[in-house]
């Protein structure tokens, strides 16, 4: 299997499509702890460009990493080491849920002049309005499904099957649809689920990790590149906090997509696939 191996431990990859006139795509996956399946759909747009997916540092294929190594930091820093082995100087940039929240973090924080375009799929901008849209998205729930979660919450018991059985109707909801497909849904790795707790917590209704405070929106204004906001119409990002966000940044679009939730490359990749292939096809050099 290709690794690419850097100064913060030994990154697996895969690229789809050959070199072409059009720039490459590079996707970041979601979690934080996730890997890179649920990018897959995304190679059908090799086609006309290259596509880079990979597992991030703790996740799938690479290499297990210390619990120092998991900031926001290290996955920038990872993702400077893979643009230069690869040699890649003008590329897109996309990242769904944690992978978009890495994507525009390294935009602000590198700038990097080769950055064609960004598209943020269903992205983390804030860890406040990621918690207070779950808990909201909650309370729609059937009471006894939310006594259970909360309850199972207040006694640290989110490992529970009647946990996982409750959680089951949040995600079948507003994370995947396809009941048979969110039943078929690898679990995390037990380092990407390390990963997950520490920068996130326990679940999507209690932010307590490293990410608690994050909040990148007074940021979005300083955006200078062109940028596709993308959710599911029953997103739990939210359309209405990604539209307040695609506002924010200069000249940015936003695509909200029907009958789709937060895994939108397994509801929707066909739709997903010529939304996302027009904006870069827009913004090649």
């Amino acid at each position: 299997m290709p690794y690419i191996q850097h100064s913060l431990g030994n990154t697996w990859y895969t690229k789809r499509g050959r070199r072409s006139a059009r720039a490459p795509l590079v996707t970041l996956h979601g979690g934080p702890g996730s890997g890179h399946a649920s990018m897959k759909p995304y190679s059908s747009l090799s086609d006309s460009r290259q596509v880079y997916l990979y597992d991030q540092l703790g996740c799938g294929n690479s290499a297990p990493t210390a619990k120092k190594r998991w900031t926001v930091k290290t996955f920038v820093t990872e993702l400077d080491h893979l643009l230069e082995a690869w040699g890649i100087q003008s590329f897109h940039l996309l990242g769904t849920s944690w992978g978009g929240t890495l994507a525009l973090e390294y935009h602000l924080a590198r700038r990097p002049p080769g950055l064609l375009s960004l598209t943020l799929q269903s992205p983390m901008v804030r860890a406040l309005d990621w918690q207070r849209d779950a808990t909201r998205l909650l309370k729609a729930l059937p009471a006894a499904t939310r006594k259970v979660i909360r309850y199972c919450h207040e006694i640290g018991a989110t490992d529970s099957k009647v946990y996982k059985d409750a959680m089951f109707e949040f995600y079948s909801r507003h994370v995947l649809r396809d009941k048979k497909a969110l039943r078929a849904q690898p679990p995390r790795s037990e380092g990407g689920q390390n990963i997950y707790q520490h920068m996130w917590g326990p679940s999507e209704f209690q932010v307590s990790g490293t990410l608690k405070d994050y909040d990148r929106t007074a940021a979005l204004p300083s955006v200078s590149v062109p940028t596709l906001f993308v959710c599911g119409e029953f997103d739990e990002a939210t359309p209405r906090t990604t539209a307040r966000y695609a506002a924010k940044v200069p000249g940015a679009e936003l695509e909200v997509i029907s009958n789709a939730s937060h895994i939108i490359t397994k509801e929707k990749p066909a739709t997903l696939n010529r939304i996302v292939g027009r904006f870069l096809e827009q913004h090649d050099i």
